[in-house]
């Protein structure tokens, strides 16, 4: 899963993905660099209690990689031609909006306004979505050929789609038909991917303005308040120090784990697992996939060869202690391709190619 950070300059963007990501990245020391990447790995008490059991050759956590663009302080836009081509690629967006002074760098918006720097970027998203649709729209009333039915429908879902935009709303807030959902991702519309909202503040008791609070509440946002600062301090105490430290911040979740969770929920995404002597490893998938599919996550001939699913809860696997017991206590069962897999499932696919 990749997910791109966005924000206007001096947002604090940069310092929120190396809080993130547990990198140390500083933007002016590294301005040849265009874009910045680094990988979460998720913390899964499951496949800690795994490994212990198996205590496999190698240990695999679900991984999340964020993208951020190192925007230069003199561009005016968040969004270069660039880092649409990137964000089209990403999964889902995270918006970083400014919530702290700071007298040597000023905010893109000349005073602080966490709300309208919101109000730009995604007036900014909007708006390429638009000429998207637009030119593809232009396209087809032009085309010489008589238009396919797959053509006029697509004709339609663009202009439904292109009314939604114009009336400032995000395309990931309104019920999808499949056809709908697939023409979406094929213009990797920017409107259409899942976002949570950072507020970078000084200190996670930062109260919101009732601006800011309503256009957060009257669009159904998922936000976060994220003192960036406070953390990349906290990381550099040892686990003790920095948990007593964060109490006393009010720090009750660190960034990481809220973000992560946030986006595993907004996304409808879980987990199953594969174990053995020689991995044990976490695999993300959404919710409702099939477990045909769930074996092409692996690799694509399990998908394609795909007889049985050999399943087990992580539950009832914790229970009983070990794969011998779980078949005594009847807790092992074989499922078909279309089974539902869920969350905390231990599979073993049978396939044949």
């Amino acid at each position: 899963m990749k997910i791109g950070v966005m924000g206007l300059s001096h947002s604090g963007k940069t310092t929120v993905f190396n809080v993130l990501t547990g990198l140390n990245i500083n933007p002016t020391e590294h301005m040849k660099e265009k874009y910045f990447l680094g990988s979460v790995f998720v913390n899964d008490k499951r496949i800690d209690f795994l490994s212990k059991h198996y205590n496999p050759k190698k240990t695999t956590y679900p991984e999340i990689q964020f993208i951020d663009y190192n925007i230069r302080s003199q561009e005016s836009k968040c969004l270069s031609p660039e880092y649409v081509a990137k964000l089209r690629e990403c999964d889902a967006i995270l918006k970083v909006i400014r919530a702290f002074e700071n007298d040597i760098y000023p905010p893109a918006t000349g005073a602080l306004s966490p709300d309208k720097e919101l109000e730009e970027m995604d007036d900014e998203i909007i708006l390429n979505d638009i000429l998207t649709i637009e030119k593809r729209l232009e396209k087809l009333n032009k085309a010489k050929h008589k238009l396919s039915n797959a053509e006029k429908n697509e004709f339609t879902i663009l202009e439904k789609f292109l009314s939604i935009l114009n009336n400032g709303e995000f395309l990931y807030k309104h019920e999808m038909t499949p056809p709908m959902i697939i023409i979406a991702k094929n213009y990797g519309l920017l409107t259409f991917k899942y976002e949570i909202v950072i507020i970078s503040s000084d200190s996670v008791d930062y109260k919101m303005s009732s601006e800011l609070k309503n256009k957060l509440e009257s669009t159904k946002r998922d936000y976060a308040i994220i003192s960036a600062l406070e953390e990349l301090e906290l990381s550099e105490l040892d686990e003790e120090s920095k948990l007593e430290f964060a109490s006393e911040m009010h720090i009750n979740e660190f960034a990481k784990e809220k973000v992560v969770k946030q986006f595993y929920y907004g996304l409808n995404l879980i987990t199953f697992l594969t174990t053995g002597e020689d991995e044990v490893k976490g695999w993300t998938i959404k919710k409702g996939t099939i477990a045909q599919k769930a074996a092409g996550k692996i690799h694509s001939d399990i998908e394609r060869g795909f007889i049985k699913a050999q399943v087990v809860s992580f539950e009832d696997f914790e229970s009983a202690g070990s794969m011998k017991e779980c078949s005594k206590q009847h807790f092992m069962r074989l499922e078909g391709k279309e089974y539902i897999v869920k969350d905390g499932d231990l599979i073993e696919f049978k396939f044949n190619v």
